[in-house]
């Protein structure tokens, strides 16, 4: 695909983690007169039709897509109708026609499938958002994800295994690597750097997210997991990270990966803790009927639970 949408000005594409600042970057971002920012876009590629290197699955598989595709939160909250197109990439295309356009820029947000966001929008300009993994394992941790730390470093280990595939898609022209820590530290100067690798202008507005319960970015102490998290915590963490081709600055030593009993606590606790927060959120009921529909394979029941599991996820969006 050459031209995602005919007649506009190029795509923009924030990659980030769960749980990194994304969310605080796309408005800041969306602030600016030339950039119509929108909410996170997943959904247009997690039902991809498309293996890791990029083949194509078969016709099957892109009807699935058109199917599910649609079904995901944002793509409902925004009232999307399901994609047209004969191809991956006009399905794509005819969704992303379908944002509501409020200046030339298109601003799509995604956590994870960068190698297909790049395959298919390849004229788009790519930001790729790091933060400290430790930082976002607590963070993820908060949200009831992974249950423990050492877990809760997932997203961040699919993000970067994502970009990793994507980057090397990318012409360098096109892309620019951001730090959340640099971000809030010098605002004004990394937005000013974002805008002008994307081709745009810095603007006063983009320092203040209004409209927003976010607040304009401050600086955070360095490494504040360090209050929450024991050495032994973030040397277990540090050894799913061994594999990471450079620390971005964030120091990924020691290394020390869990084994044995330990090991085998860490599992339980956080299945535990996962448990424990999804009954919290969603009460034991609706829980065990989720549970249920997802072991038996029961579609209809699934379809009803899984629309209430999101109906109350939206009471907790900042």
């Amino acid at each position: 695909m050459t031209d995602v949408l005919p007649g506009s000005a190029r795509p923009i594409v924030l990659c980030g983690s769960l749980r990194a600042g994304t969310t605080l970057l796309r408005l800041l971002l969306g602030q600016h007169s030339q950039i119509s920012g929108h909410g996170e876009s997943d959904f247009l590629f997690d039902e991809a039709p498309l293996a890791r290197d990029g083949s194509f699955l078969g016709a099957d598989a892109l009807a699935t897509y058109r199917i599910e595709s649609v079904k995901h939160r944002p793509a409902v909250r925004n009232g999307f109708r399901a994609p047209e197109g004969e191809t991956f990439d006009a399905m794509v295309a005819d969704y992303l026609s379908q944002h509501p356009a409020t200046a030339p820029h298109l601003l799509v947000t995604l956590h994870r499938n960068y190698h297909h966001a790049a395959r298919v929008m390849k004229d788009a300009f790519f930001i790729r958002l790091q933060r400290d993994p430790r930082d976002v394992a607590l963070s993820s941790v908060a949200m009831g994800w992974g249950g423990v730390p050492y877990y809760g470093v997932e997203p961040w280990i699919g993000s970067e295994r994502d970009w990793q595939d994507a980057a090397p898609l990318i012409p360098e022209s096109q892309q620019i690597f951001v730090r959340y820590e640099d971000l809030t530290s010098d605002p004004k100067g990394e937005l000013t750097r974002i805008l002008e690798a994307a081709g745009l202008s810095f603007e006063d507005a983009v320092m203040d997210p209004k409209g927003s319960t976010y607040s304009p970015p401050e600086p955070r102490p360095a490494e504040a997991f360090r209050k929450k998290l024991t050495e032994q915590e973030i040397a277990e963490i540090n050894s799913r990270l061994t594999w990471v081709k450079q620390d971005y600055g964030y120091n990924l030593q020691p290394a020390t990966q869990p084994a044995g009993l330990r090991k085998a606590m860490l599992s339980l606790k956080g299945r535990q803790k996962v448990v424990a927060h999804k009954i919290g959120r969603f009460g034991l009921s609706l829980y065990v009927r989720d549970l249920v529909a997802r072991r038996f394979g029961l579609a209809g029941m699934r379809e009803q639970t899984r629309a209430q599991m999101e109906a109350i996820k939206v009471n907790y969006q900042k």
